[in-house]
């Protein structure tokens, strides 16, 4: 089998984390809590209409008026 060296490296980053956090729930805890600040401290996004594709300035057939 060979060794992938970006899946050691998740993986490892990713006990790391485990650890700092005291355990897979307080890992997810943290990541929930970092996605209600980040949802939070958001801007709110603008309601732009999008420019329109229809018929204007076209005949039934496609062409030009």
């Amino acid at each position: 089998m060979s060794v992938d060296v970006i899946v050691d490296e998740v993986r490892r980053v990713r006990e790391e984390l485990v650890k700092r956090h005291g355990g897979l729930d307080g890992w997810i805890k943290h990541l929930q809590a970092m996605d209600r600040d980040r949802a939070t401290n958001a801007k709110p996004k603008s309601s732009k209409k999008s420019a329109s594709t229809g018929m204007k300035g076209r005949t039934r057939a496609g062409k030009a008026k």
